[in-house]
């Protein structure tokens, strides 16, 4: 390569690496997700079905073996792809969850689940819009926290969902700000 063509490279690389760079963004066909994730705590021993859980409760029932499930936060939030939001779960815990891509009816996500600084999960997983998901961590052999989450088109989801009204509102964090104890 002669001297006179480096400069030239060093141009035609200046040039396309902002071309290559918007193929990294998130693919999104919905410009607005909202995230709904439920909180709740589920016991062995038998008792009270908490009324906001509606008709998710049939759904727990069919999943899991316990008595009583009471909902202890419902919290909802907006995000773009590519937008990372945050959710405060029972036992000190911190959700973050960033929408990838959608395309049609399918969403890509990347959870990650907290302790304190500690990650205690990290994983990306597609899921339907509007489907749900459930995390469960187990507190003794008699409790569990139950978390689940929905995420769907602003359209798509009601208001207050069918687990009940919002406690709280997620707060979105910056593109740039990394996950606690992201490396």
């Amino acid at each position: 390569m002669s001297r006179s063509s480096i400069p030239f490279l060093f141009l035609v690389l200046a040039f396309c690496s902002p071309v290559m760079q918007g193929r990294a963004v998130a693919q999104c066909d919905s410009p607005v997700l909202s995230v709904h994730v439920d909180s709740m705590v589920a016991r062995e021993t038998a008792g009270e079905i908490d009324q906001r859980l509606g008709p998710e409760t049939g759904r727990l029932r069919t999943l899991f073996d316990y008595g009583s499930y009471q909902l202890l936060r419902a919290d909802e939030a907006d995000t773009s792809c590519g937008q990372e939001v945050a959710f405060f779960l029972p036992a000190g815990r911190i959700l973050h969850v960033r929408p990838l891509a959608t395309h049609g009816n399918l969403v890509a996500l990347e959870l990650a689940l907290f302790a304190g600084a500690r990650a205690v999960m990290r994983t990306q997983l597609k899921m339907m819009k509007g489907g749900l998901l459930v995390l469960v961590g187990s507190q003794s052999p008699q409790e569990a926290y139950i978390t689940s989450l929905r995420v769907d088109t602003l359209q798509s989801l009601p208001g207050t969902g069918p687990l009940g009204a919002a406690s709280a509102v997620a707060t979105p964090l910056p593109l740039s700000e990394r996950p606690i104890g992201a490396k």
